[in-house]
């Protein structure tokens, strides 16, 4: 049973059902999004990036040689919106892009040691940000989250696949 006090501001229902904690799921989705949005971006400013930026060194720090299409594919991000993004980082000196040698249409992407430099920070903002945003919440709780929020993520991409949005 949700108690009013754990609610977000003790707020009633936008719906008008007037039911404490019954809040439509994209409201939330859209809370977290622009408010991490905004930390992410402000933490990040320091290295003349984006907290998305970040997400995309993060993502080739982990996997270099990663193609343009994995990472769109990785991140649920359109390959067009990544590539223009991955236009700015290699500018910057964070990102250097190389032909595939199996494909010579796509690019294998290698974090930079400029990128290299800053991995620890962007993590250690990331991890701190995660680990505030579940606060309260008991490890068990935070992977019954993750299981949870990667289903509904799935659910989109497939929905995206099908091209029912």
């Amino acid at each position: 049973m949700i108690n009013e006090k754990d609610t977000v501001a003790g707020s009633r229902c936008m719906c008008g059902c007037g039911e404490p904690g019954m809040e439509p799921l994209q409201m939330y989705f859209s809370v977290i999004y622009r408010h991490g949005r905004v930390m992410h971006d402000k933490a990040m400013k320091q290295f003349g990036l984006t907290g998305q930026q970040m997400g995309y060194l993060k993502n080739i720090n982990a996997a270099p040689g990663l193609s343009q299409e994995e990472l769109a594919k990785q991140m649920h991000i359109d390959k067009g919106a990544v590539a223009k993004s991955l236009k700015v980082l290699v500018k910057k000196g964070y990102v250097i892009r190389k032909r595939n040698p199996d494909d010579k249409r796509a690019y294998c992407l290698f974090p930079t040691e400029k990128a290299e430099g800053i991995k620890r920070r962007g993590e250690k903002h990331f991890n701190e940000f995660e680990r505030e945003i579940t606060k309260g919440l008991t490890e068990e709780e935070r992977e019954t989250l993750g299981r949870l929020l990667g289903i509904v993520t799935d659910n989109i991409a497939k929905m995206l696949e099908r091209g029912d949005l």
